[in-house]
């Protein structure tokens, strides 16, 4: 039973912990009308330049199928564009539209510093338990990935 309460906790820190960055981002983008994801998308894309679905699934922890559709939605909606590159033409780069870029201005530079904006308000050592603790749930869930890729 301990053990039950113990994953309800880990996973209801992981709930708020997820949904307070959202809602940051959110605040970030809510008059845009971008989702969270959304907004990650722009936000890499402005600040890496163009890029491939491959490369930005990987920057974003996504798959590609799951970033092909966020690009889908913001392609419809006129925030980026898929452009064929110069040098091999069956190549397709993804990048902010002029019009997105120019009316996002700074926004997604100051995303870059969201997180350090927040780490800011920590106090005496609770950046290293952060840090500590988030690589030991990663350690766990490794762990665990390796244990169920061989059963």
């Amino acid at each position: 039973m301990e053990s039950l309460n113990r994953s309800f906790e880990v996973l209801k820190l992981i709930k708020r912990v997820s949904q307070g960055i959202k809602q940051e981002i959110h605040k970030q983008f809510g008059e845009m009308n971008l989702t969270a994801p959304q907004g990650m998308l722009i936000g890499t894309l402005a600040k890496n330049g163009p890029m491939k679905v491959k490369d930005l699934s990987e920057m974003m922890c996504l798959s590609n199928s799951t970033v092909s559709g966020i690009i889908d939605r913001l392609e419809k909606s006129g925030h980026v564009e898929r452009v064929r590159s110069e040098e091999d033409r069956r190549v397709v780069m993804i990048d902010v539209t002029p019009k997105t870029r120019e009316c996002t201005g700074n926004r997604f530079k100051g995303m870059d510093s969201l997180m350090t904006q927040i780490i800011d308000y920590s106090i005496d050592d609770e950046v290293e338990e952060i840090i500590k603790g988030l690589a030991a749930l990663d350690r766990v869930i490794t762990r665990y990935k390796g244990v169920e890729e061989k059963g």
